[in-house]
């Protein structure tokens, strides 16, 4: 396409390297992530729990 040299078997085979190969090709559209900063509701029946903070001691180690 742009009259550089191909080097792989598979820019041979599509005729264009990969620079050219994606600047001609349609976007490729993923489906959104997982928002991980969400706070999950919580589950109907279930109380939620305080975080504690843990002292490591020589005994839980």
């Amino acid at each position: 396409m742009c009259g550089r040299r191909l080097r792989t078997e598979t820019s041979r085979a599509r005729g264009a390297g990969p620079v050219c190969w994606r600047a001609t090709r349609p976007p490729v559209h993923r489906p959104p992530t997982a928002d991980l900063t969400a706070v999950p509701e919580p589950t109907p029946g279930q109380t939620e729990l305080e975080l504690q903070p843990i002292q490591p001691t020589l005994w839980s180690l």
